[in-house]
């Protein structure tokens, strides 16, 4: 009989082998209560388990980490293993019958255990390998060493070569001033992968005189003139618009722009990036060397040059008394001239030598919308009110007001109109094949010193030159059908006279941006690119920005390829050969701005992008 309190044989075993088991579970799960509070008494009294438990422990940190740091073996383990088991395998056959007789239970773990165990670290290590997704090559023999192969790198993006324009940014400069960045783009990264170099790490910047934080900054087609838009602070320091130039010869220097246009409309493009220009002495002012061509006047939308010399932008007074008019420069002028007077013109782009200009029909007061003698009704000065109409719901509604678009020719002041009516802010492919715009009309904002989209949609539709006869899917203009003859007041009442279609065709196709208020359009140098920044606040700074396809062959919609859809942007962006360019808002992904690039090389596209910093603006 055994007494309650007598110890077994082999208890004190048993105690430590449980001790053991437990020590390995709590690795992998957690213990029950009881478990654990055995366990945790019986380390308490037991040092050579407690000296086991932190091996157990080195151990197991050791093998998680091999999932991210893989063993190298020695080049000759294999060698050692075969070598070794070949002395053991042959000591079994030249020893006696009999001879190093074991018990049954131990007959397998006598001498070869050094080689089983070096079998079973190169079978550790090779499936380690083999989970990972290595190639474990086997050797040809038994005494080939096995040579660990290189860990791959790590995945790197594949960048994609495009041959696009150079892409302009101005950026605040350490010493208050800004700098002008010209950068090559020459390849993007997909737009999947990340880990491109960052636009902008290999060019040269020059450090420009911008007389205090611009709203906007044009580069002229041959990048010797930036036109900079500059808000002021009330009537001491006025909002402005000036000329700065950018020499080419050498810092400190610098060059009057020709006044002659070059015989080509085509811009040229310079080997030379900008170089310094000396700053003016009292911040704020207009800089040193400038041409102030405007003062006391906001610029409405952006400035943009032809491609003989001539600079058109819409403007009205700083004070917001009444609306735009039409402003034209020419380099060797002392100042921008105002064309026209009627404050609703907008200046929408170029169409070769030409000005694309939209205005708004608002009628004359106590006219109450009856048409003018010719037929159109007459343009006011002023500022409409924001007033409403019942809609069909029976709740009130902004007055709608028809808009028009016409030609204007700087050199010789003639206006020629477009046939289609409601044609808002229309822009014109390279190729003049192509144009988009909005069908509708406007209505005033709510504080009634602006324009918003009314009743309509945005469009795609083919372009009718003067001159050239539409095609026969293109709709001609009626007989009879009242269209403007040119005429050299830009204001004056449209004639009845008929004559052939101009502009739009009149087969629009819809683009399909979301809701919109206001929205700008452009066209790449090719024609086949039409980038659209939209939003549905007229006052918005950020927005968003669309770049669809055309096929060139039809001048339709690509159905296939949208590569860029609702990116959020600031209002400015620029598009060139290959590339669309755009400045990311502020905060988002957590974190400050960033130019961006999306690049194309036919129906392959990339994205790059310049480190995140505060105040950049695109020059366009």
């Amino acid at each position: 009989m055994t007494l309650p309190f007598r110890r077994r044989h082999h208890d004190q075993e048993s105690t430590h082998d449980r001790a053991r088991a437990l020590l390995s579970t709590e690795l992998t799960e957690r213990l029950p209560e009881d478990d654990a509070t055995w366990l945790s008494r019986h380390l308490d009294a037991c040092g050579e388990c407690r000296r086991d438990r932190d091996a157990f422990a080195a151990d197991h940190e050791l093998l998680q980490g091999l999932r991210t740091a893989i063993p190298e073996p020695p080049r000759d383990l294999w060698a050692r293993t075969a070598a070794a088991i070949d002395r053991e395998a042959g000591s079994r056959r030249r020893g006696p019958a009999g001879a190093g007789a074991r018990s049954p239970g131990r007959a397998n773990w006598g001498a070869p255990a050094g080689a089983a165990a070096g079998l079973l670290v190169l079978l550790v290590v090779v499936g380690i390998w083999g989970s990972r997704g290595i190639p474990v090559t086997p050797p040809a023999s038994t005494q080939a060493a096995v040579a660990s192969p290189p860990a791959p790198p790590p995945p790197q993006p594949t960048p994609l070569a495009v041959a696009a324009g150079d892409v302009g940014w101005v950026r605040p400069a350490a010493d208050g001033r800004w700098e002008l960045v010209i950068s090559k783009v020459d390849e993007v990264c997909p737009r999947s992968r990340t880990g491109c170099e960052p636009l902008g790490q290999d060019s040269s910047s020059r450090t420009v005189d911008l007389g205090g934080t611009p709203t906007g900054v044009t580069l002229s087609p041959k990048r010797d003139q930036l036109v900079v838009q500059s808000s002021g602070t009330g009537s001491a320091k006025p909002d402005k618009v000036f000329v700065v130039p950018l020499p080419s010869s050498g810092p400190g220097t610098t060059e009057n722009p020709s006044t002659e246009a070059p015989a080509s409309e085509t811009p040229s493009t310079p080997t030379e990036s900008p170089v310094l220009v000396l700053p003016s002495s009292t911040p704020d002012s207009t800089p040193s060397g400038a041409i102030e061509i405007a003062s006391g006047v906001t610029m409405v939308g952006d400035a943009a040059y032809s491609g003989n010399g001539w600079l058109a932008f819409s403007a009205r007074p700083a004070d917001g008394s009444v609306g735009p008019d039409l402003y034209l420069w020419h380099a060797g002028d002392a100042a921008a001239v105002q064309v026209t007077t009627d404050h609703h013109t907008f200046f929408s782009g170029w169409v070769g030598r030409r000005a694309l200009v939209s205005q708004i029909l608002v009628p004359a007061p106590g006219a109450e919308g009856s048409p003018a003698a010719s037929g159109e009704p007459e343009a006011t000065a002023g500022t409409p009110e924001a007033s409403a109409e019942s809609s069909p719901g029976g709740s009130a509604a902004p007055q709608g007001f028809h808009p028009v678009s016409y030609l204007f020719d700087p050199a010789t002041r003639l206006r020629t109109d477009l046939t289609q009516p409601d044609v808002w802010l229309p822009v014109v492919d390279p190729n003049h094949e192509v144009t988009a715009y909005w069908s509708g009309t406007v209505v005033p904002t709510a504080d009634g010193h602006d324009w918003q989209l009314g009743e309509g949609q945005l469009v795609l539709d083919r372009w009718i030159e003067p001159g050239a006869a539409p095609s026969p899917s293109e709709p001609a203009a009626a007989s009879g059908e009242p269209v403007t003859e040119p005429t050299a007041d830009p204001s004056a009442a449209a004639s009845t006279a008929p004559l052939e279609a101009v502009g739009p065709s009149g087969a629009p196709v819809p683009l399909e941006v979301g809701d919109v208020a206001v929205f700008k359009a452009l066209f790449d140098t090719d024609g086949t690119r039409l980038a659209i920044w939209a939003a549905d606040d007229p006052t918005a700074a950020v927005g968003r920005l669309h770049l669809v396809v055309l096929d060139p062959a039809t001048g339709q919609l690509d159905p296939d390829l949208h590569p860029l859809t609702g990116e959020p942007a600031l209002r400015r962006f620029s598009i060139d050969k290959g590339r669309l360019a755009w400045v990311s808002p502020s905060g988002q992904d957590g974190q400050e701005s960033a130019v961006l690039v999306l690049g194309w090389e036919g129906r392959n596209f990339g994205e790059i992008k310049t480190v995140p910093a505060k105040d950049l603006f695109i020059v366009r």
